[in-house]
């Protein structure tokens, strides 16, 4: 990841929190010809439970919104039955319950995840909904904007 990767993830799961009120946020990038995430931006953690965590495309609820390219929340974690269950020892060491994911898609790749979530177990609202989704769309411009700014620079350098 980027530098300038990294400051945009961080910068959507500072905004994410401060729209929702969600007490923690998460997220990164897709490892470049690889279909996992690796988590590498933490805001409102109490552990390093979740830091560098590898999450497999179709594997836990991150796994199936990068597998889905959508939007995927559970209102208690644990117990969930329309997930798989690889990532429960992070999860609950953390003690994290209700929780949404939000993939970011740039030209129908997906290109990274955003997390947020509550230590209860309680349903997320449309408005948490749509504050993850627009923190994830601030991220697809920016990453938009970034590569087209280094095309055009690559396309005007004089050639050998």
């Amino acid at each position: 990841m980027g530098a300038g990767d990294a400051v945009e993830i961080r910068g959507a799961l500072a905004r994410l929190r401060r729209a929702t009120g969600l007490p923690v946020a998460f997220g990164g990038l897709v490892e470049p010809g690889r279909r996992q995430v690796r988590i590498s931006e933490l805001s409102g953690t109490a552990t390093p439970a979740l830091s560098a965590l590898a999450v497999t495309s179709g594997n836990g609820l991150g796994g199936r919104a990068v597998a889905l390219a959508r939007p995927c929340a559970v209102t208690d974690y644990s117990v969930s039955r329309r997930i798989s269950h690889e990532y429960d020892v992070p999860v609950a060491a953390e003690g994290l319950r209700a929780v949404v994911v939000v993939p970011v898609v740039v030209r129908r790749r997906v290109r990274a995840v955003l997390y947020g979530a509550l230590r209860a177990a309680q349903p997320l609202g449309d408005r948490t909904l749509g504050a993850a989704v627009q923190a994830a769309r601030d991220v697809e411009q920016a990453l938009v904007v970034r590569e087209e700014a280094a095309a055009v620079v690559a396309a005007a350098r004089p050639g050998p």
